[in-house]
C-alpha cells in the first residue's frame, strides 16, 4: 500500500540554502545509495515555507535534506523509515542501509 508523505518546511535564506529535498532511498549491491526524488512545493526565489511530498510504501527508507552553500558546502541528510504510514527517524545512513537490506 502506498502512502503519500507530506512534510511542512519552514522559511529559509535562499541565498545561503538550496531548496529542501526529499527522496526514497534504495541501496545497490555495493552499498551505494540511490535516490528517487520527491517534490518540494514552494518558492525558492523567496525562501518561503513549503511542502515536501513523496509516495512511499511500508518499510521504505526516506531521506530529506537541504544544501548549505557556505564553505565548506554541505548538505544535511536525515533518514527515516515508513512504519504504519508515519516516518520514524533513523540514527544515520548505516542504520538506513541495514534496514533496507535486511
Amino acid at each position: 500500500m502506498t502512502t503519500r508523505i507530506t512534510i511542512k518546511t519552514g522559511e529559509y535564506n535562499q541565498r545561503r540554502y538550496g531548496k529542501p529535498w526529499i527522496a526514497r532511498v534504495t541501496f545497490d549491491a555495493t552499498g551505494k545509495a540511490e535516490y528517487t526524488w520527491g517534490e518540494w512545493i514552494g518558492d525558492h526565489r523567496t525562501g518561503s515555507e513549503g511542502l515536501l511530498v513523496i509516495n512511499a510504501s511500508e518499510g521504505d527508507i526516506i531521506a530529506r535534506g537541504q544544501k548549505d552553500f557556505r564553505q565548506p558546502k554541505y548538505s544535511t541528510h536525515r533518514f527515516y523509515q515508513v512504519r504504519n504510514g508515519e516516518l520514524v527517524k533513523l540514527a544515520n545512513k548505516v542504520e538506513a542501509y541495514k534496514l533496507a537490506t535486511a
